[in-house]
């Protein structure tokens, strides 16, 4: 049967973080059922996938109970959530070291005090940075200081559309201005760009917005995931043309399947 809708069904995205877990031999702990937070925890497995592409080795760090316990949410404390270590090494010598965390606050590059919390967060240490004033309550507000910042995704089970592309720059000029500016960010880097990683198919109206952003900045607008177009996100071929702190995404003239919108889609406006 054909499919209309890219969207997919909650025993889809069970079977890949199954797949996901047992490779990595994890077990998962207990996590809400809701499509959103199976889109990003998938989304969250796809940039430590892509980190083991690049010759990584990942490291399954801070396991709860003998399990990994995603972050499914903007609050807690970091060190109450398990992550990635990834560790890029030639022969004896480690040339690389990245944390992969799921939902950590980010401070903001201008204001001490200003933060937010992309769906997934590449970070220098692991070793996040505390404050008590950030709640009127005095809470304790764990983050990655700007300057642990490496990269960070966005995830939104959303049909992509304008207004949804241009806001996630302004996340990323508060989190990474240099990759909105002229000039490589990172000369060599492989590191992902910032990147906005959409469940819906991008239509061509809106795929303008997106060859237009991509051509300016380095960031990378990921769609149509997942449907066939996910396998092929970590393909070598794929692999080469997205942007990273090194250098901007690569044009793809591949013509993309349109998609119908269907009832289930047309609810998320």
């Amino acid at each position: 049967m054909k499919r209309t809708t890219p969207f997919k069904a909650p025993a889809d995205f069970e079977k890949e973080l199954a797949e996901f877990s047992n490779r990595h031999k994890i077990t998962l702990a207990e996590h809400s059922k809701q499509i959103s937070d199976y889109f990003e925890m998938t989304c969250y497995n796809l940039v430590v996938q892509y980190y083991e592409k690049l010759g990584y080795e990942v490291v399954v760090q801070n396991l709860k109970g003998g399990m990994f316990k995603y972050k499914c949410s903007p609050k807690g404390f970091l060190q109450n959530f398990s992550y990635f270590k990834a560790i890029k090494t030639n022969g004896d010598v480690i040339e690389d070291i990245v944390y992969i965390f799921h939902n950590a606050t980010v401070q903001s590059a201008f204001d001490d005090y200003v933060y937010t919390t992309p769906d997934v967060v590449i970070s220098k240490s692991d070793k996040p940075s505390e404050t008590t004033d950030h709640y009127v309550t005095k809470l304790k507000l764990t983050y990655i200081n700007r300057d642990n910042l490496v990269s960070f995704c966005e995830a939104k089970h959303y049909n992509p559309h304008p207004e949804l592309m241009i806001n996630f720059i302004g996340t990323v000029h508060e989190l990474k201005p240099n990759c909105l500016k002229d000039g490589v960010v990172i000369p060599g880097s492989e590191h992902l760009a910032p990147s906005l990683m959409m469940s819906g198919t991008i239509g061509k109206p809106t795929r303008k917005i997106k060859e237009s952003l991509e051509s300016r900045y380095y960031i990378n607008f990921f769609d149509s995931l997942f449907d066939m177009s996910a396998k092929a996100f970590l393909t070598k071929r794929q692999m080469g043309k997205i942007a990273t702190l090194g250098r901007k995404c690569v044009k793809d003239t591949a013509e993309r399947p349109e998609y119908p919108m269907s009832n289930d889609m047309m609810d998320l406006f």
